[in-house]
């Protein structure tokens, strides 16, 4: 048994444990995860999910790829998708938003925003690919919605070189994707037997395995870049008070897990100029998501977007940076960074 045996489910069941869910439902990838979930619900053309400008082409495609239409919303200063916006873009033919936790970072009013859409009968789907160990009032990431999606790429917090999870606390949801994750075959029968369309989107038993002892040490990693991160909010406190970078903070009671650490540039400032001298000294930065994610060919093509239709995330998202953020990152090397990033922004204006 080489897919979807003993380890499969073992892995399932420890990482429901570690979220807190009632099931997990793994998955070929975070991709796979979120069109399965978004299939359970059956949505159909001229259905609507509203998603996050700022975010992987995954969150969005997903959506058109079960046959809905995505709506996308401005995010806010944390990147992470404005509530305001998000209420604005609701219409009779919403059935679902996709809240991202961007950079490893859980939305600060995700109750609210859970509160919200039950009210009105809409779906929350947390997409989780950055946030695996994050919390919020000591609530796991991917225990929130109605379903979240977990992505084990090889970048992410914890990894099975491929793969994805789903988890939830609502049985229909879980029953409904197992089976579309394995080509719609009818559960708990034996046989093959099928009542629906699914595909193949199973996880492979090696993924699992390593799945498995990755989890063992998520808290670990997690941990180290928590640690990082404070090196940087420490060292980089200077460039806050003078107005060089700005920051958006996690609350006190939010655990963020830092898949990326991001700052905020002052307008003065290339980032291009900043990335290529930070290159000189070996610094590897880079920013995420350009073009927002409506403005890619294939979004603009089929829906005519274009630069000013969301102009606040225009403007966020054109002048941040990612600071190295991983498990090879020492303190050493985060001084080293943050004292390199200082410098260079001094090269470059003279600002102190």
């Amino acid at each position: 048994m080489l897919s979807m045996g003993r380890f499969v489910s073992e892995f399932e069941t420890a990482f429901s444990q570690y979220v807190n869910t009632e099931y997990a439902v793994a998955t070929s990838s975070c991709t796979t995860a979120l069109e399965t979930v978004l299939t359970s619900f059956d949505l159909s053309q001229g259905d609507e999910v509203i998603v996050p400008c700022q975010t992987f082409i995954a969150t969005a495609s997903s959506v058109v790829r079960v046959g809905a239409k995505p709506v996308f919303a401005e995010v806010g200063e944390n990147f992470l998708i404005d509530f305001e916006s998000l209420k604005e873009k609701i219409t009779a033919n919403t059935k679902a938003v996709i809240v991202v936790h961007f950079a490893g970072l859980i939305h600060p009013e995700i109750f609210h925003i859970k509160k919200y859409l039950a009210e009105r009968d809409i779906r929350l789907i947390e997409d989780a690919a950055h946030a695996h160990g994050a919390s919020i009032k000591g609530i796991k990431a991917g225990n929130i919605g109605d379903a979240a999606c977990f992505s084990f790429f090889s970048t992410k917090n914890m990894t099975a070189g491929e793969g994805g999870m789903i988890t939830t606390n609502n049985k229909q949801i879980a029953d409904v994707c197992s089976s579309l994750r394995n080509r719609g075959i009818v559960l708990g029968r034996g046989g093959e037997l099928f009542d629906r369309i699914g595909s193949n989107l199973r996880m492979t038993e090696f993924q699992a395995l390593i799945g498995m002892v990755q989890l063992e040490r998520l808290d670990q990693f997690v941990m180290h870049r928590q640690k990082v991160a404070s090196v940087y909010e420490e060292k980089l406190k200077r460039l806050v008070s003078n107005g060089s970078i700005t920051r958006s903070l996690p609350d006190s009671d939010t655990s963020n897990s830092y898949w990326r650490y991001w700052i905020r540039l002052n307008d003065e400032y290339s980032r291009e100029q900043v990335q290529a001298k930070l290159a000189e000294k070996s610094i590897k930065i880079d920013w995420a998501y350009t073009p927002l994610v409506h403005l890619q060919p294939i979004f603009v093509e089929m829906y005519g977007f274009k630069e000013g239709d969301l102009p606040r995330s225009d403007y966020l998202a054109s002048n941040h940076i990612c600071l190295p953020i991983h498990y090879l990152i020492t303190t050493d090397d985060a001084v080293f960074i943050a004292e390199s990033l200082i410098e260079v922004l001094e090269e470059l204006k003279g600002v102190f």
